[in-house]
């Protein structure tokens, strides 16, 4: 019997609301799956296991920052300093689409030989605490992941468990109106029973897919969208038995989502409103709250600050109304800020896997205001 620490979807460097910051000027909600991803580390530490698996998008794009890329060295440095050993595969947002960019992966690869990566397209097995682990990556197409499965299943068989990692979506699992970049969808059925058992990257929820099946998730909440009804965290895999225990995040950022009947309420009977319904909330929590068939003229008058006011502890608070099928409904912000305001909340909502997030906010903001004098 084995027990394997695996970990999913750590997406470090991946940023959302641009203007929550810390004192250093960070962006709060990195921090945030930094830090998810340093209580990873130390928990499989303090689990003593006997190996560890990460199962893809260790880094949100291939072109991880120096200072996302070095929290994982100095992750790994303290794996290896604690006598654990591991396998890590690439998932679809941390490989590369062509082979010549080079990969994080692969940087780390040539200091850590207590890994073996899997991270080039290309399938590896190898042992790890007596178990037989079969590392699938990202691949450019189905055809080709089908294709090192294949490879992978070849080298099953023996006395030892053969446990198969893979970053890809499943058809089996309830279709989704978006398709996620560079992503890989393929049947359960492809998993050939060769594999004794599967662990899985890409879906952020832990879950149960078949008998020999499981996601692991991920450390920690991407949107509102992506909440789960179980925390974020880690799982705790016992070959013997083939069950995966999942152990919560204790430090995972709440995000809380209110909804409130607000028909027939005055401008400032909609703050208390709010502020009714957010008592209690988790302090540092962010904060979606939907206003019910709420008049569309008395939303208006409300500013986006004083529904932040109205939530003290949250470290942000969006508001939006629903005013029923009878009126056009109001979506989003109470008002229209600027348009380099406009510009940096339409970035938080976009995937820019291989971009810097904020070069783009301010590069984009730098053109709008250099238009705006144009045209004086």
């Amino acid at each position: 019997m084995a027990k394997l620490v695996a970990l999913g979807d750590a997406h470090l460097g991946r940023t959302h609301l641009a203007h929550l910051r810390d004192d250093q000027g960070r962006n709060l909600r990195e921090e945030d799956f930094l830090r998810s991803f340093s209580w990873a580390v130390d928990e499989t530490i303090r689990r003593a296991p006997d190996g560890f698996v990460w199962l893809g998008d260790i880094f949100d794009h291939a072109r991880p920052t120096y200072r996302t890329f070095s929290r994982v060295l100095m992750g790994l440095k303290k794996l290896r300093e604690a006598g654990l050993s591991g396998v890590a595969i690439s998932g679809n947002h941390d490989t590369p689409r062509v082979r010549g960019t080079g990969s994080p992966y692969q940087a780390l690869e040539e200091v850590f030989d207590n890994v073996a990566f899997a991270w080039a397209m290309e399938s590896r097995s190898v042992d790890l605490g007596g178990v037989r682990v079969h590392a699938v990556p990202q691949t450019l197409t189905v055809e080709d992941f089908r294709g090192e499965l294949e490879r992978a299943a070849a080298r099953t068989g023996g006395d030892s468990v053969d446990l198969l990692l893979a970053h890809v979506a499943l058809t089996s699992l309830p279709s989704r109106d978006w398709r996620d970049m560079n992503e890989l969808e393929i049947e359960e059925a492809a998993f050939d029973r060769r594999f004794d058992q599967v662990l899985l990257g890409h879906y952020h929820v832990f879950q149960k897919v078949s008998k020999r099946t499981w996601y692991a998730g991920s450390t920690d909440s991407f949107t509102f969208a992506d909440t789960p009804t179980e925390a974020k965290g880690l799982v705790v895999l016992d070959t013997d038995s083939g069950r995966p225990q999942h152990v919560a995040n204790p430090g995972e950022r709440p995000l809380v989502t209110l909804s409130v009947d607000a028909a027939g309420l005055s401008s400032g009977e909609l703050v208390a409103v709010v502020e009714r319904s957010a008592a209690g909330t988790p302090s540092g929590a962010i904060v979606r709250v939907y206003l019910e068939h709420a008049d569309v003229a008395a939303f208006r008058q409300v500013s986006r600050d004083e529904f932040s006011e109205a939530v003290p502890g949250a470290v942000h608070v969006e508001v939006q109304a629903d005013a029923g099928a009878e009126t056009l409904p109001v979506q989003g912000a109470s008002t229209i800020g600027s348009l380099e305001a406009e510009w940096a909340t339409f970035v938080e909502r976009q995937d820019l896997a291989g971009l810097d997030r904020d070069r783009v906010v301010t590069t984009g903001a730098r053109f709008l205001e250099d238009a705006r004098g144009e045209t004086v």
